[in-house]
């Protein structure tokens, strides 16, 4: 009788401490107010539909609501927000619809109430062009388990149903990384150029490479089969062209054309950031803009202040304006990704190599872009300026199969 007494007793008070805890730990949730607007040139567009998704970042806890809705209830926390949804205007009386996507980042709601405004924008209104297909960065290891350099590669495909020239075409890297997201920058230019840490371009006259529909071609470090000194390695010796920095420590093969180094943050050999925490970007120059021109007139000086508040020295790079952008891709490991370091009208998501941000884990995986749909034998790979949907993420590189 007295131990089932106890019993109770010891269960009654645990489920008192339980009681207790819940009391404790109570979620505080906060009415999020949405206004959407639209950021275009196009007269008259309205919002037809969409979905507002909320995604907590700590959580990874996903929450929809269903456009024209104006608020939501949320529990307090850093959110991701993203709007997909449809849009129509009148042209000529007759009425066309468009995609529109939005994004913003690193939403803090807390306090109760949150006055969320989103700007979205409209989607692939250009023709179809060329587009950053696989970026394989990390490398491989050799036979004893050490790390091999040289066998980066990016994949570039012509996403249209017509020849285009690859001459001209610019290859480059963001300077800031996707994974350190500072407190501020100074000047901040991102909704003007992507600030570039090396700008390279494929050589040419004009109609030098050309790039049949469907076809790719490949930039790579070390244009040389890298299975003779590692087998678990691939054969780059056939790519299209190779980036070479001139200087003793990178090597030249003389049977690949070099890509045209605009600038580079290293005076001895370039490799891609291989935890994978950078912006791509393939662009052109406008008519009338030479290397020369570009290289006067786009200095980027800058400072920033990291988040612990220590201020940086005066910084030199250079920037890309966006209007001369064609396609973007942000990196940045799933579970350390901050930012993008590209505006939103470029690529409002973000795709990763690994979870988290380290080269073993990154090893032998790289990003590629998803098949949309087949148009005859041409694949039309899926291009909606949203890495996170439009890339697969810690992928098996294709010149792995060959």
């Amino acid at each position: 009788m007295k131990k089932n007494q106890l019993t109770m007793s010891i269960l009654f008070a645990t489920m008192l401490g339980f009681t207790a805890c819940s009391d404790d730990d109570k979620v505080s949730i906060s009415t999020v107010g949405i206004t959407t607007t639209v950021d275009t040139t196009i007269e008259g567009l309205q919002l037809t539909g969409g979905t507002y998704t909320f995604e907590n970042v700590n959580t990874s806890v996903k929450t929809d609501i269903v456009y024209p809705a104006q608020s939501i209830e949320l529990a307090d926390g850093l959110y991701n927000v993203t709007f997909i949804g449809k849009g129509t205007y009148s042209q000529n009386g007759t009425p066309v619809e468009v995609d529109v996507q939005g994004v913003q980042q690193n939403v803090a709601v807390s306090g109760g109430a949150y006055k969320l405004e989103l700007k979205v924008h409209v989607l692939n209104t250009g023709d179809p062009d060329f587009v950053i297909a696989e970026i394989f960065i990390p490398g491989t290891y050799n036979e004893a388990g050490k790390q091999y350099n040289g066998d980066q590669y990016v994949r570039i495909y012509n996403n249209s149903d017509k020849v285009l020239y690859a001459d001209g075409l610019i290859f480059m890297e963001s300077q800031f990384s996707t994974t350190l997201k500072y407190q501020s920058v100074d000047p901040d230019v991102m909704d003007e150029a992507i600030a570039v840490g090396s700008v390279v371009a494929v050589p040419g006259s004009g109609t030098d490479y050309p790039v049949q529909p469907g076809e790719s071609f490949i930039l790579c470090d070390n244009a040389v089969n890298h299975k003779e000194a590692n087998p678990n390695s691939i054969d780059l010796s056939k790519a299209d062209f190779e980036w070479y920095v001139e200087s003793k420590l990178d090597v030249d093969n003389p049977a690949v054309p070099n890509l045209d180094v605009y600038y580079c943050y290293s005076k001895t050999i370039w490799v891609l950031n291989k935890q994978g925490n950078r912006a791509y970007a393939i662009g052109r120059l406008p008519k009338g803009m030479t290397k020369e021109k570009y290289i006067s007139d786009y200095a980027y000086n800058y400072t920033y202040i990291l988040q612990s508040g220590t201020a940086s020295k005066p910084q030199s790079k250079y920037k890309f304006p966006n209007e001369w952008v064609i396609d973007a891709v942000n990196v940045g490991a799933s579970n350390e990704w901050q930012w993008n370091v590209t505006s939103t009208v470029l690529d409002m998501g973000h795709t990763y190599i690994g979870v988290n941000n380290t080269v073993a884990e990154n090893i032998g995986k790289c990003v590629m872009r998803k098949a949309a749909y087949k148009d005859g034998d041409r694949e039309v790979l899926q291009d909606t300026n949203n890495s996170t949907v439009d890339f697969t993420p810690a992928a098996v590189p294709s010149l792995f199969n060959k």
